[in-house]
């Protein structure tokens, strides 16, 4: 090694991992043929059986080492526990407890286990994501096999359910909704979607088994603002019933946070939740028992983080979301848990702006917008008292990915992808006077993108940077991602350029005050745009210092000089004013996953769970 690179190394700080909680992906009660129960929670890598009487905990990773998220888990009538990540659904004898089963999905696919299903003569079926398969596991022989592929278009099989007719009913989404009746002897098929002769819109039909033994299917409305559809399924017919009508799921809760079944005796599991390690439990007579869960997290995965007005750094972790807080002062982390954050879950903060003495963050998921004001002491109570606040939710920016405050001092705009199976982002603007939000739908700023990079100059021009992506299953309709500038006043976009053709996503973008904005797209290709000329001045391919981090490009002031900083999954970098070329500012000793913010002469970024400071010296 150089003697400049130990220097490097010796600039670089591990402060620790910020966040050790893990979250709750999915669970089951487990009741073998003696009556024994167990909870089993599936999390991110593992899972965790809980003994519901004594409170003893055994966490037992996924075979081969696969650390990936869980997405539905089931107890069958064998008393078996059924489960999937990454590729693999897997079968958990929670009594002995040990894996009995590994089953492969078709090659391609990229997550198994979306949804499960037992049927009457006790076969297990599961679904897969994005093909879309519906898979039949036979324990005892050892067998997965493909039934069929579900379908083409709709990526998401995400509810599963079946009658003692023969029939199984899948809840299908996002580009659109829909409910498929498979009759499992001969394959029929049959389809329910609402709407058919108006504007095909973005959401998922579901399907579950009632407490009755009946099976159960909704459908929305085709703006997805109403109400919806019941329906009552049996023999491959749906037949429209009221909500009232339905009998509850054998599932209890939402998304990807849902128990199946619940314990005997007139126990009642109230939360399951590894993010706050705690079990709680209604008791026949009323009474609440609370059982510690305890477990082995390898820490959460951090999100982009923020310097704020008050100095400090701010962040919260991925997955489950916890805020926490880093005082450069004091040299120290506080974890300030998921309860400070509302409607936090399992999402994450993935973009902030500063006006004044607030700082604001939008959220995934839901596209929420926080206010957290750095001049009082943060509070749960609810009301005006509440510090952070959610001010405002919005799935039209579902995923947000980026942040920026305007210069009057009053507003800030975000942005981000829209939610599953639709094309084309909102972009937000947020007055933190009258806490109004405006949102500009894609076709206002450009059609069939997403805005996911924003900067501003300081005569009040804003220029975004999109992206062609559709992460929540849609299909583009874009071939190539645009910079962009919007007039705030009227709230239109005056021009649209293509920096670098073909390129998928403009990921990062930081502005200066001679009408050039310097940018990365998705693949490392870093580029300085001339507004004043509408041409690319300079380009270079920076892919060798690693792939993009989310927030890994800003402004800053360093030795008293504006100066440009990036990270890079494998380096840091700077541009100076006036000259185009990037310099290579350090080699990271471990891969950044997110950044950056640049406090008292320390640049802090993300790796994995860690927090970690490279010092750079005085601003």
């Amino acid at each position: 090694m150089s003697k400049q690179g130990a220097m490097e190394l010796e600039q670089f700080t591990c402060l620790g991992i910020p966040v050790t909680a893990d979250e709750t992906r999915s669970a089951a009660v487990c009741r073998n043929k003696e009556g024994e129960e167990r909870l089993v929670i599936a999390a991110r890598g593992y899972s965790l059986v809980v003994h519901p009487i004594s409170g003893v905990c055994q966490q037992l990773a996924f075979p081969d080492g696969i650390h990936e998220y869980p997405y539905a888990a089931m107890s069958g009538s064998d008393g078996l526990f059924y489960t999937g990540a990454g590729s693999y659904i897997y079968v958990l004898d929670p009594f002995i407890p040990a894996y009995i089963g590994r089953f492969a999905v078709p090659s391609g696919e990229e997550s198994a286990g979306f949804a499960f299903v037992e049927n009457e003569f006790g076969h297990v079926y599961a679904t897969t994501y994005p093909g879309s398969y519906l898979m039949k596991l036979d324990v005892l022989a050892g067998e997965c096999q493909v039934v069929t592929r579900l379908d083409r278009e709709r990526k998401y099989a995400m509810s599963l359910a079946a009658d003692r007719t023969g029939w199984v009913y899948v809840g299908l989404g996002t580009t659109s909704p829909a409910l498929l009746c498979l009759r499992l002897e001969d394959g029929l098929r049959k389809v329910i979607v609402r709407g058919q002769s108006g504007m095909i819109q973005p959401g998922s039909g579901r399907v579950f088994n009632g407490i009755d033994g009946n099976v159960y299917g909704w459908l929305p409305d085709g703006d997805g603002h109403g109400p919806g559809q019941w329906y009552r399924l049996h023999s491959g017919k749906a037949v429209s019933i009221s909500e009232q009508d339905c009998a509850d799921s054998v599932y209890n809760g939402d998304g990807y946070k849902k128990l199946h079944g619940n314990l005997a005796g007139g126990r009642s599991l109230i939360e399951w939740e590894l993010s706050d390690r705690q079990v709680t439990i209604q008791e026949p007579d009323g009474m609440v028992t609370e059982l510690p869960l305890r477990y082995d997290g390898d820490g959460t995965a951090l999100s982009p983080l923020c310097k704020g007005p008050d100095g400090k750094l701010y962040g919260t972790s991925n997955h489950p979301l916890h805020l926490y807080t880093y005082d450069v002062d004091e040299s120290s982390i506080v974890n300030h848990g998921s309860g400070i954050i509302e409607r936090g879950g399992g999402g994450n903060i993935a973009a902030y702006a500063v006006q004044g003495s607030k700082l604001i963050g939008a959220a995934y998921a839901g596209g929420l917008v926080h206010v957290l004001d750095t001049s009082k002491l943060l509070a749960t109570k609810s009301g005006s008292n509440r510090n952070p606040r959610l001010i405002y939710a919005d799935d039209r920016i579902h995923r947000p990915r980026c942040a920026v405050s305007y210069p009057d001092g009053r507003h800030v705009l975000y942005g981000g992808f829209p939610g599953y199976g639709a094309v084309g982002g909102g972009l937000g603007i947020v007055d933190l006077e009258t806490e109004q939000v405006t949102i500009l739908e894609h076709h206002q700023v450009v059609h069939g993108q997403s805005t996911v990079s924003l900067t501003t100059l300081s005569d009040g021009r804003i220029i975004g940077g999109s992206s062609i992506e559709t992460p929540g299953g849609g299909e583009p309709i874009a071939s190539e991602a645009v910079l962009y500038e919007l007039n705030f006043s009227n709230r239109k976009v005056e021009q649209q350029w293509i920096p670098i053709p073909e390129a998928r996503e403009i990921s990062q973008l930081s502005a200066s005050d001679d009408d050039l904005i310097y940018g990365l797209t998705s693949d490392s290709m870093f580029f300085i745009f001339d507004l004043s000329k509408g041409i690319v001045v300079y380009q270079q391919d920076l892919s060798c210092w690693g792939s993009v981090v989310r927030q890994g490009l800003i402004k800053t002031i360093y030795q008293g000089r504006p100066i440009v900083l990036g990270l890079l999954s494998r380096a840091l970098f700077t541009v100076t004013p006036g000259v185009f070329v990037p310099d290579q500012l350090a080699e990271l000793p471990k891969e950044a996953t997110c950044g950056i913010a640049y406090i008292n002469g320390g640049v802090y970024y993300g790796s994995g769970a860690e927090l970690w400071r490279f010092e750079w010296g005085e601003e």
